[in-house]
């Protein structure tokens, strides 16, 4: 297992800092893709909705209380452990970014080869490190003792329960391993067929039910309480993402070329909604549950979720990596991290038109601070802050890690 573990690191993990090539890159934001969602970032925005929280997760931002928090927030930005030469592995780090004053703290040194989520009162973030997940007290900065997961492999997926009790671990294994997190002792592995390795994840805002991307063609529901999955519910070809609205009715799974919508009521699938283009990866719901984003290539397309119709495509010009909201729900902003220069799109929510791109320099990740003020891009070898208020970016903080591989944003 280790052989295959450093065999797949060498093939994600991309050059050391000072070679970083747009192809690492391209490894990175696919293994993001793999392992997020939720998600978790719903994420980063799958918390939003109650999603696989990861941050949106990369990509995982704060569930729906966190947007009331408005007391000083914490950026924190994971970079992998990275392959400097054959047989030669460097720690990987978690930086702590106080988002009041924009300077980096003590970074925190782990083998880090994971995902990244933060549970939703703010006080534990939880890490994939190797074999292990490891948690992190936010109030001290002290990693605690490592979790061995009992379903194998590296955890790549992170998903935690919007109730904050459980944190769902998947890795290379077709299992999922929950973690109570009041004493971070893993429960018994939940065995299903996942479809995508790591699974994706999405959990109703209650945390009553959690959804799961499981063979071909399936979603399958799993009863957080008991543990026990239910019948699986088909939802056409290769399940990429998933997103719930905020009010817990619907399910919306993200295909090649459709969204699918299921209802949480009965579980089962609505008539797929067809969109235009190709390569539709990632979906985020607005705060208010009145739309759905769907990232694809050089687009995103709004659903209305009242009556599960495609509007017109917004075009943007790049691929759509991620998706993040403003709590009002008045800004999308959309990252993409191909290409020379990665960028970050604005795009208003009221008009569904896209503002000028904000070049940002290979952006990763994207996470937006509980007051709705500023976004945080880590890119390489940086982290820039954007104001919302004018879509500027003010002085970047210079980090020297290489590529992030995430970033997620505590109260």
């Amino acid at each position: 297992m280790e052989t295959k573990l450093r065999e797949l690191m060498q093939t994600v993990v991309g050059d050391p800092p000072h070679r970083v090539t747009a192809e690492a890159v391209r490894h990175q934001v696919v293994r993001r893709r793999i392992r997020e969602a939720a998600g978790v970032l719903a994420a980063v925005v799958v918390a939003v909705v109650g999603v696989t929280a990861a941050v949106r997760v990369f990509g995982a931002a704060p569930g729906p209380a966190a947007h009331h928090r408005l007391a000083a927030s914490t950026a924190y930005v994971a970079y992998d452990a990275r392959l400097v030469k054959p047989g030669k592995l460097t720690p990987g780090t978690l930086v702590p970014i106080r988002t009041a004053t924009n300077r980096p703290g003590k970074p925190i040194r782990l083998v880090i080869d994971g995902a990244v989520a933060v549970t939703p009162d703010g006080k534990t973030i939880y890490i994939g490190t190797g074999g292990t997940v490891t948690p992190i007290r936010t109030a001290t900065g002290t990693p605690g003792k490592p979790i061995h997961i009992r379903t194998g492999g590296a955890p790549f997926g992170i998903a935690i329960n919007p109730d904050g009790k459980t944190a769902y671990v998947t890795g290379l294994a077709k299992a999922i391993t929950p973690i109570h997190t009041a004493t971070n002792t893993p429960g018994k592995p939940i065995h299903i067929r996942i479809g995508v390795l790591p699974a994706v994840i999405a959990f109703t805002p209650d945390g009553k039910t959690a959804y799961v991307a499981t063979t071909g063609d399936t979603v399958t529901p799993i009863n957080t309480a008991t543990g026990t999955p239910g019948k699986p519910i088909h939802v056409g070809p290769r399940p990429y993402q998933i997103a719930v609205t905020p009010d817990g009715k619907t399910v919306y799974v993200v295909g090649s070329n459709t969204v699918t919508p299921i209802s949480t009521a009965a579980n089962t699938a609505g008539k797929p909604i067809h969109l235009p283009g190709e390569g539709c990866c990632f979906i985020a719901i607005t705060p208010d549950g009145k739309t759905a984003y769907v990232g694809g290539n050089g687009t995103v397309t709004p659903i209305r979720t009242a009556a599960n119709t495609a509007g017109k495509p917004i075009r943007i010009g790049i691929p759509a990596e991620e998706i993040a909201f403003t709590p009002d729900g008045k800004t999308a902003y959309v990252a993409n991290a191909e290409g020379p220069i990665g960028t970050v799109v604005p795009i208003s929510t009221a008009t569904n038109t896209p503002g000028k791109p904000i070049r940002i320099g290979l952006a990763v990740a994207i996470a937006i601070t509980p007051d709705g003020k500023t976004l945080y891009a880590a890119a390489q070898n940086k982290v820039v802050p954007i104001s919302t208020a004018d879509n500027t970016p003010r002085k970047p903080i210079r980090l020297r890690y290489g590529i992030p591989s995430g970033i997620v944003i505590t109260p």
